[in-house]
């Protein structure tokens, strides 16, 4: 769930830098909401079994979710950007590849 939960961040933010509308970005965030919430339910011991069994009950539905967010046609690298942004917090570092032996 938490990492399905990070590519939803990074859909979210590459959308962002992308111009996406309100509603799109609303839409997003919403998944991402909801993942938060089967994250919330499956590690809270008060909730126990059926704590899981709801979680999972979410996870799926949000799992349906982000299919429709993305087209199998959608370009990766602006996902990995904003991912790569997010976890860097925006600092690129640039590698040299290593000399071949």
């Amino acid at each position: 769930m938490r990492d399905l939960l990070g590519v939803v961040r990074a859909i979210y933010a590459a959308a962002k830098d992308g111009g996406a509308s309100r509603e799109e970005l609303a839409r997003i965030a919403q998944v991402g909401r909801e993942l938060s919430r089967a994250l919330d339910l499956a590690g809270s011991p008060q909730q126990g079994v059926s704590g899981h069994a709801a979680a999972w009950k979410v996870t799926d539905k949000a799992m349906l979710q982000v299919n429709d967010l993305v087209d199998p046609l959608t370009p990766a690298a602006p996902l990995l950007l904003a991912a790569r942004s997010r976890v860097t917090g925006g600092r690129l570092a640039v590698r040299s590849k290593p000399q071949a032996r």
